[in-house]
């Protein structure tokens, strides 16, 4: 029902929008990665671990074709049924599978995005490998992964990691060491979330859930967003962003 909604809303031009992930902190992190990304125009782009294609469908209308790939199936099959239904206005591919199992040709992608997907995966460098051989020279890639170094309680970590199937947590000196022993070039991190107010609704998620409401979720956006500009830079960060490159 729900996403026969979301379908009804597409031709109205009300859906994809980021703030139906009903969480502020997905909202400010799609923000932070669009400013990283090159500007819209042609080109081929591709979503890791894409869900029901909420920011494929979003990164279509940038690029002339955009892939997802997600090993959930029925994830997969809600996101054909929305990129069906959102026609000519992108053009979308989904792919069940594992990245390193789809088979895409080398040199095809201009932009790799990873939204919080990396610490799921246990093969997460022979994964990093597989998105530089299918980058073209010089195309980017821009991802972000959970730290959680904002939150000091070992147990709150601990319900996190179990009840997300997190298999580890980065940090920047590990992210950059094992982006660079993959290949990847010109190297950027930028931490995410760092003020008070995001560790408290951090905490609240991990105990209480992370969908703040379809109504309170743009509202805590907007506090979120003065909160961490009155941040110090080099404050860690609940999030990390990073980019890096293939070398030309």
């Amino acid at each position: 029902m729900k996403h026969r909604l979301l379908r009804a809303l597409m031709p109205l031009g009300i859906y994809p929008h980021i703030n139906f992930t009903y969480s502020p902190f997905k909202i400010l992190e799609y923000e932070a990665m669009l400013e990283w990304l090159p500007p819209p125009g042609g080109g081929t782009a591709l979503d890791i671990g894409c869900g029901d294609g909420l920011h494929t469908m979003l990164l279509g209308r940038r690029f002339a074709r955009t892939c997802g790939v997600d090993v959930n199936e029925r994830f997969i099959a809600i996101a054909r049924e929305h990129a069906r239904a959102f026609g000519a206005r992108a053009n979308l591919e989904f792919f069940a599978q594992p990245l390193e199992q789809v088979g895409f040709a080398a040199d095809t992608f201009d932009v790799v995005l990873s939204v919080c997907v990396l610490e799921h995966i246990p093969n997460h460098e022979e994964v990093l490998r597989e998105c530089l051989r299918i980058m073209k020279p010089g195309a980017r890639i821009v991802f972000s992964v959970d730290t959680l170094e904002t939150i000091a309680e070992p147990d709150l970590v601990e319900s996190h990691r179990r009840q997300h199937h997190v298999v580890r947590y980065f940090r920047e000196d590990t992210l950059r060491e094992l982006l660079a022993r993959t290949g990847f070039v010109n190297l950027e991190f930028r931490p995410l979330f760092r003020s008070d107010l995001a560790r408290d609704l951090f905490r609240e998620g991990i105990r209480e859930g992370f969908n703040f409401g379809r109504l309170r979720a743009p509202r805590l956006a907007a506090q979120l967003r003065r909160a961490e500009a009155a941040m110090p830079a080099g404050a860690p960060g609940t999030f990390l962003l990073a980019r890096g490159e293939r070398p030309r």
